[in-house]
């Protein structure tokens, strides 16, 4: 199991230095530049073949993989591909200069057929791959809150990939009394469960907030259900927090338990309850709330099975020792505590990582 984003998005995508649109030529306009390159360089190796070798074909067909759409680019290669016979068979040229351009072609045309599923081409797919990314992350971002309370997230992916399954999904109510989260873990790694978390983020973020607390993991389960989600499933916690009272309620989908400090005992302990199935699994699903208050000095901590699970070890083993780290942590105090577990998880970088916890002063 794993998911989510990388630990921070590198400066570079923050500030956008890829320009909103490319300048680009559209159409036949471009495909008629591109042909008539491809022809004066197959003509100028006609006369010139020792200074100019069929390989100086290639970078025209990689601005035409680049920019045209799979139709234009089988075109162009066509072309280019007749230029080669021509020259094979009418001109006595060796196959020395073809081969290369052979197999770079092979590569290039592979590109463009990936790129041609999602319709984009290839620095824009990059961009909107790189911008759906940012705003799955954004849709996480905890508000500012009241005056006493805290909260913070931290995330790791496997490997260091730059998509995961784990992400998590914040709303505040206008007045800023409440708070609600839902941590979610999708099954896989990397871009398969990245695309897959996309997919529930935008389920989940119209209903948190808008529908009754008891109600949005029964939806977002009733959504994988319609949405017949049969590559894998989701484990998610759901936070509902008073944040006048300190009153919460966390419902649990086949995720790791929500763990509460407990400042007058000085011990960390699970909120009991009944969790219920895993997203996905089983219709009409019921999953239960478990209640609780955060008073002050407590806090409320969240995370996924990265952190907890590993080769050999059963999952409670794995409690223990994230709630002993935490316990030696907490000498520093909360802040910083949520990253040292992600950056201590026991899966390692096997498995995407995450943690939020949110404190009373």
């Amino acid at each position: 199991m794993s998911a989510i984003l990388p630990s921070r998005i590198p400066a570079w995508a923050e500030r956008r230095w890829l320009p909103r649109s490319l300048p680009r030529v559209e159409g036949t306009p471009l495909l008629l530049a591109v042909l008539t390159t491809v022809l004066a360089i197959a003509v100028a190796h006609q006369v010139w073949a020792a200074t100019i070798p069929l390989v100086t074909l290639v970078p025209v067909c990689l601005l035409a993989t680049t920019l045209c759409t799979l139709q234009q680019v089988r075109m162009v290669f066509g072309v280019v591909l007749a230029c080669v016979a021509w020259s094979f068979i009418f001109s006595g040229g060796g196959m020395g200069g073809a081969l290369p351009l052979m197999v770079s072609l092979a590569l290039m045309y592979a590109v463009a057929t990936s790129r041609s599923h999602h319709g984009a081409a290839t620095f824009e797919g990059d961009r909107m791959l790189s911008d759906l990314r940012s705003r799955l992350r954004a849709m996480g971002d905890i508000p500012r809150l009241p005056s006493g309370w805290h909260a913070e997230r931290s995330f790791a992916t496997a490997h260091g990939d730059a998509f995961a399954g784990d992400f998590n999904i914040t709303s505040s109510s206008r007045c800023g009394r409440q708070l609600e989260m839902v941590l979610a873990d999708v099954s896989g790694k990397g871009q398969a469960a990245g695309t897959r978390a996309l997919v529930l983020a935008g389920a989940l973020g119209g209903v948190i907030g808008s529908a009754t607390p008891h109600r949005v993991l029964p939806m977002a389960n009733e959504f994988l259900e319609r949405d017949m989600w049969d590559e894998g499933f989701a484990t998610a916690v759901h936070v509902c927090l008073d944040l006048e009272t300190g009153e919460a309620s966390v419902a649990s989908a086949g995720h790791p338990p929500a763990m509460r400090y407990d400042a007058g005992s000085g011990r960390w302990v699970p909120l009991e309850g009944n969790r219920g199935p895993a997203l996905g699994l089983i219709p009409e699903a019921e999953y239960p709330q478990a209640h609780t208050v955060l008073n002050r000095g407590d806090a409320l901590l969240v995370y996924t099975d990265g952190i907890i699970e590993s080769r050999g070890r059963d999952l409670d083993d794995g409690i223990d020792w994230m709630l002993g780290a935490a316990q030696a942590r907490l000498t520093r105090g909360y802040p910083g505590l949520a990253k040292a577990l992600v950056d201590g998880g026991r899966a390692g970088a096997d498995d995407d990582r995450a943690a939020v916890i949110i404190w009373r002063d």
